[in-house]
């Protein structure tokens, strides 16, 4: 299981094999077994023990910081034997322009068709129609990204495609919620606030998967190394951004589950004018833990696997392209 521990004065110690959560606010308790746990996301101020910190590390535990709003600070990770043979071949990959094409291109083209597919899926299933002209200029873009010989062209075709994608997404937001287009860093409405937490939270679990399967997340193909950001986790999470997060913040605005009251708007803070309560990240927090670890492509017939190993398996199939030398991924793909 993963834990999320979302709530400022937290006080995080172990007793046995249990973890302890304690609560100075209202003096409560609560207790798990530390063998059951997976991952740790943390929100805000949390005190973690030395003994605690000492369990993880030697569990293999990954732990997450993250601000109490979402911007993610970085990971608590231990110290492991680095398979030089795959680092060697992923490092000789990303140097070489055509292979960095290659891969690039198989990512976005996957992207655009998971773009194309949750289109039509919210269409036929929401009976909200209209992206029929979305849906056409994205498969012409499709051929253009086929025929694509070099990746700065390549990033230009991709940000039109999402361009072309978010106003279509924006045909399934239901009132009162609006959207117009996507802005970030910081988000300036509540549905952008959620896209943002939903693809951080997209982000580690893709990193977590990789730290498992033992491939450096630094070293990518289609982002550009502007920092020192985890570039291979940037470039995976493109094909799964519209399945997994798009997709389950669409069922939370339906259902009711999160409301406008759960925003709070400060405009005095241009930082971060657009806050969720609480409550909100919470319910959030919880819908997206089922939806990727729980959760099935309940809309396809093709894949029956939960989405946490669904991305497992395509991942592998990333990382054996490299092992082998043969560099001739295939994306991922929605039917």
């Amino acid at each position: 299981m993963f834990i999320y521990l979302t709530k400022n004065g937290l006080n995080v110690s172990k007793k046995g094999g249990k973890l302890i959560i304690y609560d100075i606010n209202d003096e409560n308790t609560q207790e798990t077994p530390i063998s059951l746990i997976e991952g740790v996301v943390i929100f805000g101020r949390v005190q973690l023990t030395t003994d605690v910190i000492r369990e993880f590390l030697k569990g293999k535990v990954p732990v997450f910081f993250l601000s109490k709003h979402g911007s993610y600070f970085g990971k608590l990770d231990s110290l492991e034997q680095t398979n030089v043979e795959l680092l060697y071949n992923h490092i000789k990959a990303s140097m070489d322009s055509d292979i960095s094409l290659k891969y690039s291109k198989s990512i976005i083209s996957s992207k655009i068709n998971n773009s194309i597919v949750m289109l039509q899926r919210w269409t036929r299933f929401k009976e909200i129609y209209g992206c029929e002209n979305k849906i056409q200029k994205l498969r012409d873009l499709q051929k253009n990204i086929a025929e694509c010989n070099n990746l700065d062209s390549l990033r230009g075709y991709e940000g039109t495609c999402a361009r072309i994608y978010f106003e279509g997404f924006a045909k399934f937001v239901k009132e009162p919620f609006k959207f117009e287009s996507r802005n970030r860093r910081p988000p300036k409405d509540p549905v952008n606030a959620m896209l943002s937490l939903g693809y951080t939270l997209l982000a580690q679990t893709i990193q977590m998967i990789l730290d498992i399967q033992g491939v450096n997340t630094q070293i990518g193909f289609f982002h550009q190394p502007k920092d020192l950001r985890t570039l291979l986790v940037l470039d995976m999470m493109e094909m799964y951004r519209a399945w997994i997060v798009d997709d389950m913040i669409l069922k939370i605005i339906e259902n009711g589950k999160i409301k406008l009251e759960n925003f709070q708007i400060i405009e005095e803070n241009p930082k971060r004018p657009v806050l969720l309560d609480d409550d909100g990240l919470k319910i959030f927090l919880t819908e997206y833990y089922k939806t990727i670890f729980k959760g099935k492509d309940e809309m396809s017939i093709h894949n029956t696997m939960k989405k946490l190993k669904t991305i497992e398996i395509n991942i592998e199939e990333f990382k054996q392209t490299l092992v082998k030398k043969t560099f001739d991924y295939e994306g991922f793909k929605i039917k």
